[in-house]
């Protein structure tokens, strides 16, 4: 049976429900227009998905039922192995915030910089941007592997790998100090280090999505943003105190040093954590993800085998869409539109303006600010982030995702144009640089309380479960491309004329006109997928049901 669906509604949006046959295909007696169009409908479209399964769809029917406390309760050992297999993004946070912060950290100016036209040593623009660009491209690298490997090897086995990479990669950074050519030496250990963060990035978020329920999914989503914010206040932090290190050769080797800490333990983790059903059921294993899932949770009510037949039947019926797992498959049919969604959600991250919080200290120091002071609001700024994106959790279940999508980008294009407003004016008062700072501040919080978290949710719920780390690899993979963009502009925008384009905080106009093309974007193509399972969002997307209509279709 078709349901006829409103292309553009006036008004007040109608409820109806899918596949219903009392859903309004006119509105009598009314002088509004509107206009309609046919999706076929096939009745009882999940229960086909499950094949009539009815084990199948009572383990869906009590996991759609669960409450937020229920889920908590006994899910939480899902949450906890979700965030201790995300936590190697620490180590890529750390890293990430670490290396822009050295470019105008004095101790590495004066071992690795070069004298400009007034005698004082800089990094210039172009080894900023090659070196960071080196970086990006060996996690290109590491994105392309990331499902081949994957695929075959599980996330346990992978991360492992990558972590024993990262371990032996940071050794070159460490002796750059030292070498002959300092700055070639640093660059071609930051693009090693690059493959293995690349590889996190490739698998982290699907592992996350498989191994947690669907209430815990957004939440632990949410995690992999904390984890990059606890990497960028861990950066912050030790660089504030190795500026204290009167000994310029190990001012710069501590911070290096320190990711050692954790590189251990999360090894010993991994070793310890449970691989994801998902992976184990396509392997043929069908026992392993029997206790998988029975290891991570203490649910009276559980069924481990309704749950197992959850994964066959939608494994199955993904097949037909996506039969070899492969780039090429994300695509094909509706796929495509899966894609176009992971994708541009990513690439909003680099366009709405975040360079800007990579590049704080320099932003605040070009803003007026001393290099202490610029240090010491950037610490506050990542403490400010991680309590704004905790509060996210709460919040996403509330308003949605779309919502504060839409909501957070709306804001920023507010603060992106005030920050970029007041640079005309940061040499007519010293308050103005503060007031600056103030704006910048605020921007990354309502950064990391909608779209830096809400990303990573959008992007965990979107793809396929067959096709969670091709996608995210593609997605995360054309955003890196995309901030080597970024990483050559950003440079080149701050410093001042001639090493620079002079443009300083001015810049952030550029991205408010950015981050309005991302609005548009998402108001019209952006669709609501809370509290949907992986079995009906197929449902929805095969329909091709518009993107605002999505929060008020029912299965």
């Amino acid at each position: 049976m078709p349901i006829r669906l409103p292309r553009l509604f006036a008004g007040g949006q109608p409820n109806f429900e899918v596949g219903s046959p009392d859903s309004p295909a006119s509105r009598q007696g009314s002088k509004e227009q509107v206009t309609f169009t046919e999706i076929p409908i096939v009745e009882d479209i999940v229960n086909d998905i499950y094949a009539g399964n009815e084990a199948a769809k009572a383990a869906s029917d009590h996991e759609q039922a669960m409450t937020m406390r229920y889920t908590v309760k006994y899910y939480y050992m899902a949450l906890f192995w979700a965030a201790l297999m995300a936590a190697p993004i620490i180590m890529e946070g750390y890293e990430t915030a670490l290396v822009p912060s050295f470019f105008s950290f004095k101790s590495f100016q004066e071992l690795f910089g070069e004298a400009s036209k007034d005698g004082s040593l800089i990094i210039r623009p172009v080894w900023q941007s090659g070196i960071t660009i080196a970086a990006a491209v060996g996690q290109l690298i590491g994105l392309w592997l990331a499902p081949r490997v994957v695929n075959r090897f599980g996330y346990r086995i992978c991360t492992m790998v990558g972590l024993t990479c990262a371990a032996g990669f940071l050794l070159i950074g460490f002796f750059s100090v030292s070498a002959g050519s300092k700055l070639h030496t640093y660059l071609a250990g930051e693009f090693l280090l690059g493959i293995p963060w690349g590889l996190f990035q490739g698998i982290t978020l699907p592992y996350v999505s498989d191994i947690t329920p669907l209430k815990l999914r957004g939440p632990a989503a949410t995690m992999i943003n904390i984890f990059w914010l606890i990497g960028q206040l861990v950066s912050a932090s030790v660089l504030r105190g190795a500026s204290e290190i009167t000994n310029k050769h190990w001012s710069i080797k501590v911070p290096m040093l320190i990711q050692y800490s954790w590189i251990l333990p999360l090894f010993i983790i991994v070793i310890l954590a449970p691989e994801s059903p998902y992976f184990l059921s396509r392997q043929g294993k069908d026992q392993q993800a029997l206790q998988v899932l029975s290891r991570v949770n203490r649910d009276p009510s559980f069924d481990q085998h309704g749950s197992l037949a959850i994964i066959h039947c939608v494994n199955e019926h993904e097949k037909k869409t996506a039969e070899r797992m492969g780039f090429v498959d994300c695509f094909k049919g509706i796929n495509l539109r899966r894609t176009e969604i992971a994708v541009i959600i990513y690439l909003t991250q680099q366009l709405v303006g975040s360079p800007l919080v990579f590049y704080s200290v320099n932003v605040l120091q070009k803003g007026g600010l001393s290099q202490s002071n610029a240090l010491y609001v950037t610490m506050g700024m990542y403490a400010l982030c991680i309590g704004s994106t905790l509060l996210s959790m709460g919040a996403m279940r509330l308003l949605g995702r779309r919502t504060m999508w839409l909501g957070g980008l709306a804001t920023e294009i507010g603060c992106l144009v005030t920050i970029g407003t007041l640079g005309f004016f940061l040499e007519s008062s010293k308050a103005v640089a503060w007031v600056s700072a103030v704006i910048l501040v605020l921007f990354a919080v309502v950064y990391n309380f909608t779209i830096g978290p809400v990303c990573y949710t959008i992007v965990a719920e979107t793809p396929s479960t067959r096709m969670k780390t091709a996608t995210n690899s593609i997605a995360r993979g054309i955003y890196i491309a995309v901030s080597i963009g970024n990483l050559f502009l950003v440079p080149n925008l701050l410093e001042a004329k001639p090493q620079g384009w002079g443009l300083g905080t001015r810049a952030a106009l550029v991205w408010a006109g950015t981050s309005f093309l991302c609005f548009c974007w998402a108001y019209f193509r952006l669709p609501e997928m809370k509290d949907r399972t992986p079995a009906q969002i197929d449902v929805m997307f095969e329909r091709k049901l518009p993107a605002r209509s999505w929060s008020q279709a029912k299965l």
